[in-house]
């Protein structure tokens, strides 16, 4: 009587766990965060930068590559952690070929684990996406009233703005009525309904406003079938050249 080979059972989630936690785990090399770091452009960098003024607020970095080395030597910035910082900049074609990763799967571990970059950083950047040059001056002379005619020149970004308005405590996560009005007054309600839209999440899950989660992800959607974990982790950690 012939029998039938039999294959083993693969348990998928425990795989899948392991590829988790070593991407977790994993120290980014030098050559990542050089190669990071010359291939992102000055605008990208600048946000790279302000979006980690949380996470390393005793440091002041001069440069992407100094502030990527400095979190790694600490042991706080895992290959997921630079992953979503990629994210964050809009470098899918630097998630591809370092993780093997696409936008949908690195969506998809931001809704189940803690994340690096909190909301209201990604809300000021998102933010700042939205505004062009006319915008951007027109909020510097507004906030004149607030913070005085010399402390941001008229030729400084958005995200230069609030950093200075944060040093000034007028604006933090949970302090937002300030730029409310501003927007308001140069008629970008559609930014303005964004911020409500940040607080009214924040609240509605009975968090603090570096938790909203709606704020954070205004379009994503998991609906996909296509979006397989397995696959995105499937491959190891190397930059491709």
């Amino acid at each position: 009587m012939k029998t039938e080979a039999s294959w083993p059972f693969i348990d998928w989630s425990g795989v899948l766990l392991l590829q988790f936690f070593g991407m977790t785990l994993y120290r980014m090399s030098a050559e990542v965060i050089h190669q990071v770091e010359e291939a992102l452009d000055e605008d990208e960098k600048e946000m790279l930068l302000f979006l980690c003024r949380d996470v390393a607020a005793d440091v002041a970095p001069l440069t992407v590559r100094d502030l990527l080395d400095i979190l790694s030597e600490r042991g706080e910035l895992s290959a997921m952690g630079l992953a979503e910082l990629l994210y964050r900049v809009r470098r899918f074609d630097l998630l591809k070929r370092i993780f093997k990763m696409d936008r949908r799967a690195v969506e998809a571990h931001l809704l189940r684990h803690p994340r690096l970059i909190s909301d209201y950083r990604v809300l000021m950047t998102e933010i700042g996406d939205d505004l062009d040059k006319s915008d951007v001056s027109s909020l510097i002379f507004l906030m004149r009233d607030h913070m005085g005619r010399n402390k941001v020149a008229k030729d400084k970004s958005f995200l230069d703005l609030v950093i200075e308005l944060e040093k000034l405590n007028l604006i933090a996560p949970d302090q937002l009525d300030l730029l409310e009005k501003c927007l308001k007054n140069i008629h970008r309600i559609d930014l303005k309904t964004k911020i409500q839209k940040y607080k009214q999440s924040a609240q509605g899950a009975g968090t603090n406003y570096t938790n909203a989660l709606q704020a954070s992800f205004p379009n994503l959607s998991l609906k996909d079938p296509s979006c397989n974990l397995r696959d995105s982790f499937r491959g190891e950690l190397s930059f491709e050249s």
